[in-house]
């Protein structure tokens, strides 16, 4: 296993993003996220990212310089258009909307399309818990049907995360950041990466039968 400093780690990220065309402050925030998702043990959600978001930049799927649009808002809500940037710069906007708004209403609410991947939803939650808040953090997976149901033997559903962060006083905060599958797919791909098998219970093949081979989510 290869083992590198994380600010160096962090340094090359950006030194990527930014060779793709990411300006300064989004390939920074993207890489920060990153490498933190490394650094807190989710290696699913850290730079094993990269190869596949600059993927999506050379096609056109992710737009690095996209500017976010607020198309709808009250004094409680937004609705912003990514229009498919960067992921994590697109969410950590919609956190930062979502408590100004909340500060002087009480509740901030704010839903976006045309988005990314965002990594690591707890990043935007804690954001939350900076100003004594409750963050909640929901996420679809688009088009992929990656989950069978309960006893299925076809992919029907996405992994459709969610995220909550609740402050507690002077006591840690509580925090839960899950896949509603079995398993994050992330969790998948870095047991593929690393030549591992999985846990029984985590998989079905195309057949729908039980495997712990994680090749199968690329077949």
């Amino acid at each position: 296993m290869v083992k590198i400093p994380a600010e160096r780690l962090k340094k090359i990220s950006i030194a990527i993003f930014k060779g793709a065309g990411c300006p300064d402050n989004n390939a920074e925030r993207v890489s920060e996220l990153l490498v933190l998702a490394n650094l807190r043990g989710h290696d699913s959600h850290g730079v094993v990212r990269i190869p596949t978001y600059i993927g999506q930049i050379l096609v056109g799927q992710m737009k690095p310089r996209a500017e976010i649009e607020i198309v709808n808002e009250n004094n409680v809500m937004a609705v912003l258009n990514g229009n498919l940037g960067i992921g994590q710069v697109i969410a950590t906007r919609g956190m930062e909307i979502a408590i100004e708004k909340a500060k002087k209403s009480g509740v901030g609410m704010v839903s976006i399309y045309n988005c990314n991947h965002i990594g690591r939803m707890a990043d935007y939650a804690i954001m939350a818990l900076e100003h004594d808040m409750i963050g909640f953090v929901t996420a679809n997976v688009g088009p992929t049907t990656m989950v069978a149901p309960y006893g299925g033997a076809k992919g029907a559903l996405g992994t459709n995360p969610l995220c909550y962060a609740i402050p507690t006083g002077n006591d840690e905060p509580i925090i839960l950041d899950i896949a509603t599958s079995v398993c994050a797919a992330g969790k998948v791909r870095v047991a593929h990466a690393r030549g591992e098998q999985v846990p029984e219970g985590w998989l079905i093949d195309n057949e729908g039968l039980p495997t712990t081979d994680p090749s199968v989510i690329y077949d």
